[in-house]
């Protein structure tokens, strides 16, 4: 039933008109492809390099353009909207579709993982450790060091020649992902992992990364089997880090 004729653009009126258009958006490019098929093929257009695929999908859009401000406009004016409030309205519920729309792809953009370095050799992230005061290096040998990311987990590796400081034991991991959740782990003997919050932005290409930090305590301590939680505090073992790339 045609609701009475108004003056006001109404908000179901809106809400009516969008779902309308996502409706005659999605029917006018299914059939707009069946009948760019069916043109293409009437009209013999070559398939080399997918021209016509292309006919097809430009077929496909003509019709959508035409169809969806269409079914906008027959939505609105069941609705009760007349006059000048029609194209206010097929504005706004265009408007409407492509904000609902960006937000979508938004959404899911950011659930992407996201190299960090798409271009060019995958970054990495050189570290040192330190043990507690009294503690040598040599307490570090059977330590595995790890990052652990919302992304991915990567192992890290020891240097095998000796670093500058000989008080610390240095070594890399590679950074894939474009991430600010990042948690630098060494893993001890018998369960024990000690967890460090680096402090990097999503993306630390910038040249300010390329100098070591300063000197961090871990954040949590890991027991097998067990929720993390605060280290005691004290003598801790400590790590530093900076960023080693090539510029793309």
């Amino acid at each position: 039933m045609v609701q009475p004729a108004t003056k006001k653009l109404s908000v179901s009126a809106i809400l009516f008109g969008i779902l309308a258009g996502i409706i005659g958006l999605a029917a006018g490019l299914f059939l707009g492809f069946l009948l760019g098929g069916a043109l293409a093929a009437a009209f013999h257009v070559s398939t080399f390099e997918g021209e016509a695929g292309y006919f097809a999908a430009a077929i496909a859009l003509l019709v959508a353009v035409i169809v969806t401000p269409g079914s906008i406009l027959l939505a609105l004016y069941w609705r009760g909207t007349r006059g000048a409030f029609l194209f206010v309205g097929l504005i706004t519920v265009c408007l409407s579709i492509v904000a609902i729309a960006a937000s979508g792809f938004g959404i899911w953009y950011a659930g992407q993982p996201h190299i960090l370095n798409i271009n060019g050799p995958t970054p990495q992230l050189e570290f040192e450790v330190k043990p507690p005061a009294g503690q040598p290096v040599e307490s570090l040998a059977d330590v595995q060091p790890e990052l652990d990311t919302d992304r991915n987990a990567m192992p890290g590796y020891w240097h095998t020649d000796a670093p500058q400081d000989p008080g610390v034991r240095a070594g890399y991991v590679e950074l894939y992902f474009r991430t600010s959740q990042r948690l630098f782990v060494l893993k001890f003997p018998g369960g024990e992992d000690k967890l460090f919050r680096l402090k990097l932005p999503a993306n630390p290409m910038r040249a300010k990364y390329r100098a070591w930090s300063d000197w961090q305590n871990p954040d949590f301590v890991a027991k097998s089997g067990q929720q993390p939680s605060r280290p005691p505090g004290g003598n801790e073992f400590q790590i530093r880090y900076k960023m080693d790339y090539q510029d793309r």
